[in-house]
């Protein structure tokens, strides 16, 4: 985790995206520790600011890191409504680079604007780092020879038994998802689709090492991310640091865990900070959201005059997810959906 950081370090200004949380903080302590002991320049945290939103206020534990770790320099930017999934920020990119993932990518503008020349670090792939540990039950138990209940049995060979007899296991229990998740605007060939994908992304490898190299760091969802957001960040001649999901930090965990893993996010959190945080900080179970800045009147008017076209209706019913996208609950999950609707409409092809 030092040597990337380092890396960022050495092309100023190394900008952090602070909000305060555990990944972000964990980072910037990092960062601060690597460039105070190599006297490199220090790391400017940059934090966006929601006034009137209460849901993504952290400014107490903001001002907590910051004065344990005695930065003086910070950024920090108030946003209102121009961050909105379809709002002139978002516009912006989409008609540079066409859709991009994730969807609030374009939260990270002005940062890599105040970063211009430099880099920028992203907590990005903590939250899912954390959640893995969590796959490796059977593992760990055959570890620690260790055996809870008599299912726990069952639940070891089915771990460790060949991909295949899972399929029909992992398509049902993915059907059981999509229920909970309340996606109300598949088809019914979409609905397929969508359990086919979970019931595959489910079938990992065996043993927490080979799930972060061979799952985690190869998947899809890390390298499409990781990608766009290079992409877009060029734009502003920066270069974008993801230290969770670098080569070498995955590594350093596959090893560091091996075949059982570590015990969940905070043995993660405890190997790399605990000597650099109070432990408050790294055992806070809170977290803001900030759903309102990315769902506000500009998202819902464009929805409202939407024409229905631009999704592709073999996987979607338009008149659902309007409806999903009018709704009383801000639908996150039909974001791309919105901004691939609104390129349709509004891009130069």
């Amino acid at each position: 985790m030092e040597d990337v950081l380092r890396a960022a370090l050495r092309r100023p200004p190394c900008v952090v995206g602070f909000s305060g949380g555990r990944d972000s903080s964990t980072l910037l302590a990092i960062a601060a520790a690597v460039a105070r002991r190599e006297g490199l320049a220090l790391p400017v945290p940059a934090t966006l600011v929601y006034p009137g939103r209460d849901e993504a206020d952290e400014a107490d534990w903001q001002r907590q890191v910051m004065g344990h770790l005695g930065l003086d320099e910070w950024i920090r930017l108030e946003v209102h409504d121009e961050l909105d999934a379809v709002g002139p920020v978002a516009q912006e990119v989409m008609r540079r680079h066409g859709l991009t993932w994730p969807f609030n990518l374009h939260f990270h503008i002005p940062i890599m604007e105040a970063a211009r020349g430099g880099s920028v670090v992203t907590g990005f792939g903590g939250d899912e780092l954390g959640v893995s540990c969590g796959v490796v039950h059977p593992e760990r138990m055959i570890s620690r020879r260790r055996v809870e209940r008599p299912r726990d049995l069952a639940a070891i060979a089915y771990r460790l038994g060949p991909r295949r007899p899972r399929w029909p296991r992992q398509f049902a229990r993915a059907g059981s998802q999509i229920d909970d998740m309340n996606i109300t605007w598949l088809t019914r060939r979409g609905r397929l689709a969508l359990r086919s994908a979970f019931a595959s992304d489910s079938l990992l490898a065996t043993g927490w090492g080979r799930i972060l190299r061979d799952n985690f760091w190869r998947s899809r969802y890390f390298r499409v991310c990781v990608d766009n957001f290079q992409t877009v960040a060029d734009h502003y001649s920066v270069a974008m640091s993801h230290p969770f999901v670098e080569a070498p930090v995955i590594q350093a965990f596959a090893r560091k865990g091996g075949f059982s893993g570590l015990d969940g996010r905070e043995q993660i959190l405890d190997l790399l900070a605990a000597d650099l945080l109070p432990r408050e900080v790294l055992r806070r179970q809170s977290k803001a959201t900030v759903g309102s800045a990315l769902w506000t009147e500009t998202a819902k008017a464009f929805a409202e005059r939407w024409s229905g076209r631009g999704l592709d209706e073999r996987l979607v019913d338009p008149e659902a997810v309007q409806r999903a996208w009018l709704g009383d609950t801000r639908p996150v999950l039909a974001t791309t959906m919105l901004q691939a609707a609104w390129l349709a409409e509004n891009g130069d092809g």
